[in-house]
């Protein structure tokens, strides 16, 4: 019979999966090429519906429950995820997808810091070695500031990683087993808020079904899957994992419109690769050795 997975294991099968689901979000909104207002007020209400539907269907008790008792850790989890997805948005239409990607290589940081100040957990060494190769690897791939950025570029793109992990730490220490309720209502209360705001909700004409994929597919089904895995992985791994779009998300936007990698895009997927494999050999070993010396 075959042995179960390790909890560890578990996780980065977890993120690896929602990491793949959720690579071609940023070429998909390339594609549409829309208001950043408008694709945010489709998406955070085509995430939430979506979400809140998984939710329901995995535990209707867990669903009533998280949103009847809120607490801090609750409000906080919805705050973070609500205004991170829509900055994400305004960060690829005002900076483009390789230069948000630089920005988004912080994550796994802002993920080591949020645990240590939040809730005293600290990063190890061997992880700390890996968020370093990662990162630089993603200032290999990515790419400058274009000129004459508006400044709702630049806060979004700084908005963007600190929210993140942020938002990856707080799940990790949420005593539900899943935050879908939650990042249901972050999303549904984006959309609710863009609703009062926009005067119109119309999207480019011929993007109708892109924005139909991102909203009802990509984003919710890959979140589904990243925010249960900080339950198994440190925060700033799952942090980690996230930059796998480094070297997917060129791949995907060179079979959709047509943009060729860069000789840069590969290197620094390269070093993302090193330190992903690495830190999991690493894991794996630290773990066979405990177990060794566990059986007498």
């Amino acid at each position: 019979m075959m042995r179960a997975l390790s909890p560890y294991v578990f996780g980065t099968c977890l993120m690896l999966a929602g990491v793949l689901i959720l690579s071609p979000d940023s070429a998909t909104l390339r594609v549409i090429d829309g208001d950043p207002y408008v694709i945010s007020f489709w998406r955070g209400l085509g995430i939430g519906l979506v979400i809140w539907m998984f939710a329901l269907m995995r535990s209707p008790t867990e669903f009533v429950r998280q949103l009847t008792t809120p607490s801090w850790l609750s409000l906080a989890i919805i705050a973070v995820f609500g205004v991170s997805s829509m900055a994400f948005v305004f960060g690829v239409t005002h900076l483009g997808a390789p230069t948000m990607l630089v920005f988004v290589s912080t994550t796994p940081l802002a993920s080591a810091v949020a645990s240590w100040l939040i809730f005293q957990e600290r990063t190890d060494a061997a992880l700390w070695i890996a968020i370093a190769v990662g990162m630089t690897g993603a200032l290999i791939a990515g790419s400058g500031i274009p000129a004459e950025t508006a400044w709702e570029g630049w806060v979004s793109a700084g908005a963007v990683p600190i929210l993140t992990g942020i938002g990856i730490s707080l799940t990790r220490h949420f005593p539900g087993d899943t935050i879908w309720p939650l990042y249901g209502v972050a999303s549904l209360l984006v959309a609710l808020g863009l609703f009062i705001y926009l005067p119109s909700f119309n999207v480019p004409s011929g993007s109708e079904a892109w924005v139909a994929l991102n909203a009802l597919v990509i984003v919710p089904f890959s979140f589904a899957l990243i925010t249960l895995a900080p339950k198994y992985l440190p925060a700033p791994e799952v942090g980690l994992y996230l930059l796998l779009e480094t070297l997917i998300g060129p791949i995907i936007v060179w079979a959709m419109v047509g943009e060729a990698p860069r000789v840069r895009d590969f290197i620094g997927g390269g070093f993302l690769l090193s330190a992903l494999i690495g830190l999991f050999t690493y894991r794996m070993h630290s773990a066979r050795i405990r177990r060794d010396q566990a059986v007498p």
